[in-house]
């Protein structure tokens, strides 16, 4: 049996492409609100920068696998959809990841191994499962940029006060009793 996403309720307005864009940075939150994709979330941002480009890494990944999910959703059998999408997930992260090399090789360097876990994370595959494989083409990519966008966000809104509180504790401010005496 195949899993779709929620059938649609009589009485209720199918959810609007705008809606299926902000989802994914609000009401579904990956990172805040179902939880996903937390390993590489916690592991990697230790610094803003970081975590910005691990989520930009991310929201790539989820687009070009979202678009060519939903391209090839009606020629996939349902025997090997999930392996199929693995897949092209994975090629995905090929991509994302000798780009960052070539185009970031110090950022790709910071990230380390963290780029090719990238196919690891449920978040991805569970949108592929329940959004890409039903949806249209451009529904799926409002849907990858919003979910990318959302982990982008969760990734940064974690790290910042902990990069405010490192950078006060490296440099802190000098209090009224570190006066010199003239």
């Amino acid at each position: 049996m195949r899993c779709h996403a929620l059938p649609d309720i009589p009485g209720r307005p199918k959810p609007t492409a705008t809606e299926d864009f902000v989802r994914g940075i609000w009401k579904e939150n990956p990172t805040f609100v179902q939880m996903l994709g937390m390993c590489p979330t916690m592991a990697i941002t230790n610094t803003v920068k970081n975590a910005v480009a691990m989520g930009v890494l991310t929201l790539i990944v989820q687009l070009g696998s979202n678009v060519f999910v939903s391209i090839f959703r009606k020629r996939i059998p349902n025997e090997v959809r999930i392996s199929t999408y693995i897949l092209i997930i994975a090629t995905f992260v090929q991509i994302v990841d000798i780009g960052a090399e070539a185009m970031m090789p110090d950022m790709h360097k910071a990230l380390g191994a963290f780029i090719p876990l990238i196919v690891a994370n449920c978040l991805l595959l569970g949108r592929q499962e329940a959004f890409a494989a039903v949806n249209t083409v451009g529904r799926s990519a409002l849907d990858g940029i919003g979910m990318g966008l959302g982990f982008t966000l969760g990734g940064s809104t974690m790290i910042t006060p902990a990069s405010c509180v490192s950078s006060i504790a490296r440099n802190p401010v000098s209090g009224s009793g570190s006066r010199r005496a003239a």
